[in-house]
């Protein structure tokens, strides 16, 4: 949309919000704006967006405090902005200009009172000092480099000592200007070698409750001669250009939205001139485009960037308009196509309307429709999911396929903070799922269907090694999830060698395959005999298989072995979790008490207590 476009836009969007009109206000300004917007719009965005209230939107608020060495007034307002649309309204702390240290170390700081969900140590390259001569050593650089990183762990030990905040630290945008030029990059000792350098080792000391924001990046994307404008250094402390604002904002709220459990997880993709040039029914397996030419390079990459995707946990998933036998034929006979039929979770080809078919999908995966990516060539197709399922994101795909990786990426719809063997294995889950569903409409009930699934669960305490998947679906788990807590990294390993909590996590697997890490509790030893269920999370691919009640078998076993009198729940309601607002009531809790829609729940342990039957088998027990 060209600039004069939006500014006539935003008229109507003002008109909106002086009628009271404030939800559409709000959906045309997300419908308007670009990360790439220069300053001015981003500005209109922000003071538009400031005169809708929170109570209208609804929005789940998150406290982040910004800790920065230049001015960051004008990416706070953006950055607000942004984050509202990833989902999240904002509760901003700025500390003082230029004060990171003193704010961190200082246990009295306004910063500790605030108790942000999030801390963002907001830096520049003029931040990272190196004592080195000209001519220095590799030794002598390696130790400047390891100093200065050193700076940034420390505060961060302090920080997480003090705090159960989540940091996000800026590394290094190096800078345009070079004194010694190309050379710069090859001697050890030059300020560009030493700044790569430091980032490169600043990645390395990333701890568990610390994400990178990759300011460098950024800036490269931006362009490096327009980044670094040092008019408004000079005069303002601005550390980058304003036009580069919303970029910035844009792309640190998208990291937050990754920390929040807010990234998109699937992929929905049209076939014809989108995965390949043509149509299939009508040009056939020889006659399409793919391969040869520029547009068959074309396609032939985009596939390849989506098995990428694919490789670290996005779901793909195909909804295309054509006969089902028609449409898998590339998949199944030409040499060129990257994608095969074992790398879609779901195929849906018919001649319903996408809607529809994009619903269904959602509803086979078990997943909501606001972590799905809908790709389309046809603008018509793009227009009618987006009318009736605004959820889904949808990028608008241009006409010709070399500029379709550009298009998909720089939404950073699949931002992420960690991985695992979860993430690698997601797809082949999800589409191991949908087999399952397949085997449930044969079987003649439920009993013999969980019966042929021949079901093996293993249970044990939380560990380093699958720290990052246990923190993963504490935090992104929102359906079976029966009070949302979120802990980071930091606090969980903190639990696990806390002696009063038991912290267990449950694998499963079956017939068609291994489910991986599904399922994750936190236990709290309490005053007056009470084993307390502090969390309780489990990956929505395994609901009503009996997990829930094999779970709630272990939490009897270890009540009994603590010696423990009773066992107590919560249930938090959220938009999400009704699914398990009856929980315990089906695992024969009883209810205690009731204020807002928050119940507690009891299951006192005697010599009947309720025995859960499941068909599930055991395999292995380490809750100690």
């Amino acid at each position: 949309m060209k600039s004069v476009d939006k500014k006539e836009n935003l008229k109507r969007v003002k008109e909106d919000i002086k009628k009271g009109n404030l939800e559409d206000a709000f959906v045309a300004l997300n419908n308007i704006s670009e990360p790439e917007d220069d300053y001015f719009l981003q500005h209109k965005y922000s003071s538009l967006f400031k005169k809708i209230p929170n109570d209208v939107l609804k929005l789940p608020t998150i406290r982040i405090a910004i800790l920065a060495s230049s001015t960051v007034n004008q990416f706070v307002a953006a950055f607000t902005y942004w984050l509202a649309q990833t989902g999240l309204s904002a509760e901003i702390y700025e500390a003082g200009y230029d004060t990171i240290s003193q704010t961190i170390l200082d246990p009295t700081s306004g910063l500790y009172g605030f108790s942000p969900d999030i801390t963002m140590i907001f830096t520049s390259y003029r931040d990272v000092k190196f004592n080195v001569v000209q001519g220095a050593s590799t030794e002598d650089t390696g130790t400047a480099v390891s100093a200065a990183v050193r700076n940034y762990v420390s505060l961060w030990e302090y920080l997480q000592k003090n705090s159960s905040t989540f940091i996000v630290q800026n590394n290094a945008d190096i800078p345009a200007h070079r004194t010694l030029g190309n050379y710069e990059g090859t001697a050890l000792w030059g300020n560009v070698s030493l700044l790569r350098a430091f980032n490169l080792e600043l990645a390395k000391a990333v701890r568990p409750g610390v994400a990178i924001f990759d300011l460098d990046y950024i800036s490269s994307l931006y362009g490096k001669r327009k980044w670094h404008d040092f008019r408004f250094w000079y005069h303002s402390k601005h550390a980058f250009s304003l036009d580069a604002t919303g970029l910035v904002a844009f792309e640190a709220a998208r990291l937050v939205s990754s920390i929040k459990g807010k990234s998109k997880k699937c992929l929905v993709l049209d076939l014809d001139n989108t995965l390949w040039g043509g149509i299939i029914g009508d040009d056939g397996v020889n006659g399409i485009t793919l391969g040869n030419g520029p547009d068959g390079e074309a396609y032939v990459d985009f596939q390849k960037y989506l098995l990428g995707l694919k490789s670290r946990g996005i779901i793909l998933t195909v909804c295309s308009k054509n006969e089902e036998e028609i449409a898998k034929e590339p998949f199944q006979q030409h040499p060129d196509m990257q994608i095969k039929l074992e790398d879609i979770a779901v195929f849906r080809a018919n001649w319903d309307d996408k809607v529809s078919n994009i619903s269904a999908i959602a509803n086979d995966l078990n997943i909501g429709l606001e972590h799905m990516v809908f790709v389309d060539d046809n603008p018509a197709e793009r227009e009618i999911v987006r009318k009736y399922l605004p959820m889904v994101a949808i990028p608008d795909m241009p006409e010709d396929p070399a500029g379709f990786i550009e298009e998909v990426n720089r939404h950073s719809y699949f931002e992420v903070i960690s991985f695992s063997d979860a993430d690698r294995a997601r797809n082949d889950y999800y589409r191991d799922n949908v087999s399952r569903k397949q085997l449930r409409t044969q079987s003649r009930d439920l009993s013999d269907y969980l019966k042929s699934l021949q079901m093996e669960a293993t249970v044990s305490r939380f560990d380093e090694l699958n720290l990052a998947r246990i923190a993963q679906l504490i935090n992104k788990s929102n359906q079976f999830h029966l009070t949302t807590t979120r802990y980071t990294e930091a606090d969980i390993s903190s639990m696990m060698s806390d002696k009063q909590k038991h912290c267990l996590y449950f694998r499963l697997k079956d017939c068609f395959g291994d489910n991986g890490l599904i399922s994750v509790l936190i236990l709290e030893e309490q005053e007056g005999g009470i084993l307390y269920i502090d969390t309780w999370s489990m990956s929505c691919r395994v609901f009503s298989r009996g997990m829930e009640q094999f779970i709630a078998k272990e939490i009897v076993l270890l009540a009994k072995e603590l010696g423990v009198k009773s066992i107590i729940g919560k249930y938090i309601p959220t938009k999400k979790n009704k699914i398990v607002s009856g929980l315990y009531e089906k695992l024969h809790f009883s209810l205690l008490q009731e204020e807002n829609g928050v119940t507690i729940w009891k299951l006192p342990l005697t010599t009947d207590s309720t025995v859960y039957e499941t068909y599930i088998n055991k395999l292995q027990l380490n809750p100690k």
